[in-house]
């Protein structure tokens, strides 16, 4: 449920400058770059892996600069060298220790700028006037960093931006400090309890767009950028839930399962009501959970029944609107009744969930779920949070008018309160059309009982029946 319109001139609080790539090495298997941060001395250095680099330019520059160092020709091989590369006038915090001194008529610029805290605007301005060097000098003292608007960066580079460990970007004058750094503290924390799995990196573009790809899904995610220049969200990309303490995954054991044989028609043996069709497309109305065959089944993993739990087969990309932050469209035409995605992150009680929610308002953003299929009888026990870790679907945007369909899932669980969430199609989608949902639930509950007490946003649905509002 993408609200993310971190937009604005000034840099956010997760987003630092780089000044250069200064080197590159290869450890088990993965590319990691040598980044200089722009305000930070030489001994800040940091090695980040290629898929926080964001600027495909920046990479180039330093091959550029080293084959120029080190007198190489045009056909040596630097494409993916498997020794640690490092530029002149550099500092490798793997070492501690400064590389040769050598250095060109640039980087003795650079390096009165980033090394003297007595230099002056001025003084660094003649430096800069009377240098060749393209690329952004700082003027900033050294462990200073200028917060700085995003105008000024595209006029003075092609800067990197490196995604740092999350930073609360709009709520820093409405909470206390101690809330945010909890926050900051927590995400960071369940960040660093999965494996990165699916990264985010960037593809050749032939275009001067932002162009990315979650690599090693079965079915492709591509991200793309033709508004500005903001990066991908700072999140974690899974293909599972996953279940965040005191919350224990679904207990298999409690499950019970059908005994149709591997070629049986699980739709009609053993089911009252079919969910789905022959063609796997979705036959029941909104508001009825479906009731997936199981591991406990004698079915096998080809049965008609198994929709959801076989995943995505639409390739999707999220892509930046102009006036809804990211959104998702789909790359090829998309049936009525078709899967789409399942809604995967973090789950968590739902007391967490409120705890979690007040920051999220205050963000301006949404990307709690609640697994509420059985509340009219049982209390809602449990949220499923994307703000950390999650999959495409969490940039599925808000309309009034929806071409998707939310339903409850059952098929690794006993458990009422504990289920999947599924999109499928309401109706035939066009290839490139944006994907959206009605953040407000069912449409039989009337304004004055959704809207109690709910947070209140903006819509930019522009649908003809658009209810100005998103309450949530």
């Amino acid at each position: 449920m993408s609200n993310d319109t971190n937009v604005g001139n000034e840099l956010a609080e997760d987003e630092f400058v780089v000044q250069r790539v200064a080197g590159t090495k290869k450890q088990d298997g993965t590319r990691y770059y040598l980044i200089e941060w722009a305000g930070y001395a030489l001994t800040e250095n940091t090695w980040e892996q290629e898929h926080n680099v964001y600027s495909l330019p920046a990479i180039n520059r330093f091959y550029v600069t080293y084959r120029r160092e080190k007198h190489l020709g045009k056909n040596f091989d630097l494409s993916d060298p498997d020794k640690k590369l490092l530029l002149y006038n550099s500092f490798d915090p793997d070492t501690q220790k400064h590389t040769p001194t050598r250095r060109t008529t640039s980087d003795v610029v650079q390096t009165s700028i980033t090394s003297t805290t007595t230099t002056t605007t001025t003084t660094i301005a003649s430096k800069i006037s009377s240098s060749k060097k393209t690329t952004k000098l700082i003027i900033n003292p050294p462990n200073r960093p200028k917060k700085r608007s995003r105008t000024s960066l595209e006029s003075e580079t092609n800067s990197v931006m490196v995604a740092k460990p999350v930073k609360m970007r709009n709520a820093k004058d409405k909470l206390p400090k101690k809330t945010i750094q909890a926050f900051e503290n927590l995400m960071n924390t369940i960040k660093a309890s999965v494996e990165n799995k699916f990264p985010v990196v960037r593809t050749p573009s032939q275009k001067s767009v932002h162009m990315f790809c979650v690599q090693n899904l079965k079915t492709k995610v591509t991200f793309i950028n033709e508004v500005d220049d903001e990066l991908p969200a700072d999140f974690i990309y899974i293909d599972q839930l996953k279940y965040t303490a005191p919350v224990q995954p679904p207990d298999p054991d409690f499950l019970t399962g059908c005994e149709c044989t591997r070629f049986a028609d699980c739709i009609d043996a053993c089911h009252d009501v079919s969910a789905y069709g022959d063609d796997g497309r979705l036959l029941i109305s909104q508001g009825t959970a479906i009731y997936e065959c199981n591991q406990s089944c004698e079915c096998g993993p080809r049965c008609k029944n198994r929709v959801v739990q076989r995943g995505r087969k639409i390739p999707l990309q999220v892509y930046k609107t102009k006036d809804k932050g990211w959104g998702v469209r789909s790359l090829q035409f998309i049936p009525k009744g078709t899967f789409i995605e399942e809604y995967i992150g973090e789950v968590i009680t739902v007391e967490e969930g409120d705890q979690r929610g007040v920051v999220y308002d205050k963000l301006g953003c949404s990307y709690l779920f609640d697994m509420d299929f059985a509340q009219s009888e049982l209390p809602t026990r449990y949220v499923i949070d994307s703000y950390s870790l999650g999959n495409v679907s969490r940039f599925f945007n808000h309309s009034c008018s929806p071409n998707l369909e939310v339903y409850a899932v059952f098929y690794d669980s006993a458990d009422n309160q504990m289920h999947r969430l599924a999109f499928f199609a309401k109706r035939d989608i066009n290839k490139d059309e944006e994907l959206c949902f009605d953040y407000n639930g069912r449409t039989d509950v009337s304004n004055a009982e959704r809207n109690e007490g709910a947070a209140r946003y903006a819509c930019h649905c522009d649908a003809s029946n658009c209810r100005k509002w998103i309450y949530q």
